[in-house]
């Protein structure tokens, strides 16, 4: 759940960061994005999300559905964390010369044959029988779904001009809500309804559609960016070594998300356990959620504009404890009344979403105007590994302890995590007004 959240957010930044190196790519007087290029924009987006929403909604509901031990299903958290790769298959993109295909449309097309081959394989063949068969098509999702984001953001960086990037926003908004909705929810109800090869089928179809899409759409013309492998290979050492980041700061990046992410693992397997059935699921985290976030998203917005970044981090972090205190008490609520959970579950991504803009915020604050897409997705992919480490480690410890045991596992982490953000907070404070 985490990572779609923090793709959006990734993507927001780099829409609205400067790139002195480009400004020639995409300057004022532009001509403006054709629908084609609309078209691919927004059902390429969805088709991001959708993905995303896929791999960590829908196949960990399916596989739980078939009895797969949360041992099992940690492997799934484990391998998504290729995710955090991101930054190094963007700037390989980058740096790599135009060819027929153009800078960012040939990725995009192997990416989505690649796609496609592994959800045809998923139709055809019953991979929940074969667990070395699952994780390889997993390893292929999960990479293949890294390379086409960082392929979609690409173009979709030099296919706007400046004034049209707003409403590139707002794409990536409504491509973010309702890809995870198709993925989760939709695919959940296919399943449901008609079986694992139909949930599979339909994600073929949307790759295929997608790959047609590809094949009759033509790529804008841009120049390669500047720099060599080596000059990225020193940026990426060398960032961490800059007074206001340091190592502190990359071990508070590594530990900022882990207390949720180490709760929101837990999710479909727990609500599976708790009785919900495979829909029902769907509909929590792929329709209540994004839904609820989409209401007090504005009020993260009134918090940042109303109260300094330092306090406010505080104050939010200080607002997730009790909602993961609660969670240690999940099966007593439940026997209150069985949708007090979801509940539950719903408040504490409510507090994450309050927390995430911040988080953005001192990310930027961290990246330099000359790099800052580089910066920032370095940073991002930090935060990725720390998530999907925890989505790892948690699914593991519920097996050997119970939810109950890990829940209270994730209490710990939110107290460290806290201590760390304390301990860090003069790296922010030159930032305060």
């Amino acid at each position: 759940l985490h990572t779609l959240d923090f793709f959006y957010f990734q993507t927001a930044l780099y829409l609205y960061s400067p790139h002195p190196q480009k400004n020639h790519v995409m300057p004022d007087n532009q001509t403006s994005p054709s629908s084609r290029d609309w078209l691919l924009l927004a059902s390429g987006s969805t088709y991001k999300f959708t993905l995303t929403g896929f791999y960590l909604v829908a196949l960990v509901a399916i596989l739980k559905n078939h009895g797969y031990s949360l041992n099992q299903l940690s492997w799934i958290h484990l391998i998504g964390g290729i995710e955090a790769a991101k930054v190094l298959f963007a700037a390989l993109m980058e740096r790599r010369p135009a060819g027929r295909f153009g800078r960012f449309r040939g990725w995009l097309l192997a990416a989505t044959l690649g796609l496609s081959a592994v959800f045809g394989l998923m139709a055809c063949t019953d991979i929940t029988q074969n667990f070395p068969l699952l994780l390889t098509c997993c390893v292929l999702l999960s990479a293949m779904s890294a390379v086409y984001g960082c392929a979609m953001l690409g173009l979709s960086c030099i296919v706007l001009p400046h004034r049209e990037r707003g409403f590139g926003g707002v794409i990536q908004t409504m491509a973010a809500r309702g890809g995870k909705m198709i993925g989760g929810a939709l695919v959940l109800w296919l399943y449901q309804e008609y079986g694992q090869t139909a949930a599979a089928g339909f994600m073929l179809a949307f790759s295929l559609l997608m790959l047609l899409q590809l094949l009759c759409y033509r790529e804008p013309e841009s120049p390669t960016a500047q720099g060599g492998l080596t000059a990225l290979a020193a940026r990426l050492v060398s960032f961490w070594r800059r007074p206001e980041t340091g190592w502190r700061w990359l071990v508070l990046l590594f530990a900022v998300a882990a207390p949720y992410a180490f709760a929101a693992a837990t999710f479909v397997p727990k609500l599976a356990d708790l009785g919900f059935s495979p829909k029902q699921t769907g509909g929590i985290l792929a329709v209540g959620i994004p839904v609820a976030c989409l209401i007090v998203t504005p009020l993260s917005g009134w918090f940042s504009r109303n109260y300094p970044r330092r306090k406010l981090v505080f104050l939010l972090y200080a607002l997730q404890l009790p909602l993961l205190v609660s969670m240690t008490a999940i099966d007593a609520l439940a026997r209150v009344h069985p949708w007090l959970p979801p509940a539950q579950i719903i408040a504490l991504s409510l507090s994450y979403t309050l927390l995430l803009p911040v988080i953005l915020a001192l990310v930027m604050d961290k990246s330099d105007r000359a790099t800052a897409a580089l910066d920032s997705s370095l940073q991002f992919s930090v935060v990725l590994l720390g998530s999907y480490a925890a989505g790892f480690a948690a699914l593991r410890l519920a097996k050997a302890v119970g939810y109950a045991d890990a829940y209270w596992m994730a209490v710990g982490l939110a107290v460290l995590a806290g201590g760390l953000l304390y301990a860090c907070r003069d790296l922010f404070d030159s930032d305060e007004p």
